[in-house]
């Protein structure tokens, strides 16, 4: 789940997002609330949050000097502003300044799921973006293998490019424009097992960066990764880890 910090000074706006069913539809969690900027950038700096939704008027330090302190401060946040229609000269400029959209007041709930759609497809690539070869990379690893050869290069490249995407050994096969048979052969000369093996490794560290960075929820995990069930995915995690998926979390957080 995609984590959401709210800012505004009013309580009853608030309590009004805190009531709308869109949020865990799109895959987001209010995880805090605040008053003011003030305490809006005091939580960004102590937590990650994948998106701040702030009013643009706010005492102490209002939503375009929040943006300011959140893009100088290197804060890795999706910024939604809340205006009126006299303040679209705001919104404007926090466009400018790399706000991801605003909103008009009052803020209505299939208005906000639009926007929520349009940013849960920004955070899945930047997430996708930043641990892509990480995993593989990982995966190589565990089997002590390193790219140093054409069939090993080669594959490591075609398997970062494609870590968002659940892939077989027909289609690792096909980048090397041989036979699924000899893929097999020359794979299992290289790493000194089977595909099949090593790719639920490299899916595991996956799933693993997922829960530790994410916090992503085993089943929804079990889902991305093209499992037919949770318990079949728990399954093969703890062949992989010696651990449970929710083991492992209570581990790391």
């Amino acid at each position: 789940m995609y984590k959401v910090l709210i800012a505004d000074d009013d309580y009853a706006v608030r309590y009004a997002y805190s009531k709308m069913k869109i949020w865990n539809t799109n895959g987001f969690e209010i995880t805090e609330q605040v008053s003011d900027g003030r305490l809006a950038l005091e939580a960004a700096k102590r937590e990650r949050f994948d998106i701040i939704i702030t009013d643009i008027c706010m005492p102490l330090l209002g939503g375009i000097d929040l943006l300011r302190e959140i893009k100088n401060g290197s804060i890795d946040s999706e910024v939604i502003f809340v205006s009126s229609y006299n303040e679209f000269e705001y919104a404007r400029q926090g466009l400018i300044l790399g706000a991801f959209d605003y909103i008009l007041k009052p803020v209505r709930s299939y208005k906000l799921d639009e926007v929520l759609r349009r940013a849960k497809e920004k955070l899945d690539e930047k997430t996708y973006n930043r641990i892509s070869g990480s995993c593989v990379k990982m995966a190589f690893h565990y089997f002590s293998v390193e790219p140093d050869n054409a069939f090993s290069e080669k594959l490591y490249q075609y398997l970062s490019e494609n870590e968002n995407v659940v892939i077989t050994m027909d289609d690792a096969a096909s980048c090397f424009n041989i036979s699924k048979d000899y893929f097999g052969k020359l794979f299992k000369q290289n790493f000194g097992v089977s595909f099949t093996h090593f790719y639920s490794v490299l899916k595991i560290e996956y799933a693993k960066t997922l829960i530790r960075e994410y916090n992503y929820k085993a089943y929804e995990i079990s889902d991305m990764l093209g499992y037919s069930s949770r318990d079949y995915f728990t399954k093969i995690f703890r062949e992989v880890t010696g651990t449970t998926p929710t083991e492992y979390k209570k581990a790391v957080f």
